[in-house]
């Protein structure tokens, strides 16, 4: 017969086979009513999943989200279920009222890391946010990066975050490693 040994054994090699599937397993997700309306290409999500792909990641592309906080939560909590080791988003990041990917993170990951890119004066303009910020969560085995939605900043962070992922960084190291990347281009 099999000892009880033998079992955890086998429990423990097949808890670490799914762990290493579920964390190389990555969903993209472009956010924004631009995208949905066709007003704007996303030209970040193919280039992400090659990008992933490149690295030794399955990974593809979720629906468009739209700009609601809601429902973003939803999809990301899903993703998660669904066994997703890593999931990204592009857009969603800015001070504008309907961003609001960084919000979503932080409210399945309370102590989601949100680094800011830039800073503004709230109210100013458009702006209804005190700034632009990338945000590192986790829950369980999933971790959640948000990205801003400019395909140059995607272009340029996607070395940092794939260093990030493979590395095994800490929620706080990779936002603060992509967010001081970023901020180079909001120095004037």
């Amino acid at each position: 017969g099999v000892s009880a040994g033998d079992l955890a054994s086998k429990m423990a090699d097949t808890e670490s086979m799914i762990e290493r599937m579920v964390a190389k397993r990555c969903l993209v997700y472009p956010t924004g009513n631009e995208i949905i309306e066709s007003k704007i290409s996303d030209t970040n999500t193919p280039f992400l999943v090659d990008a992933m792909h490149g690295a030794g990641f399955t990974a593809q592309s979720g629906e468009v989200l739209p700009d609601d906080e809601d429902v973003v939560v939803g999809k990301l909590l899903e993703a998660a279920s669904l066994g997703f080791g890593v999931v990204l988003s592009t857009g969603g990041t800015g001070a504008e009222k309907k961003d609001c990917m960084v919000e979503a993170i932080q409210q399945i990951d309370p102590d989601a890391a949100t680094s800011y890119i830039a800073h503004f004066t709230k109210g100013q303009g458009r702006h209804h946010k005190d700034g632009v910020r990338i945000a590192v969560g986790r829950v369980d085995r999933t971790i959640f990066v948000a990205l801003p939605g400019p395909h140059s900043e995607v272009s340029q962070a996607t070395p940092v975050l794939l260093q990030g992922l493979e590395q095994g960084w800490s929620k706080t190291t990779l936002a603060e490693a992509l967010a001081a990347l970023l901020r180079k281009n909001y120095r004037h």
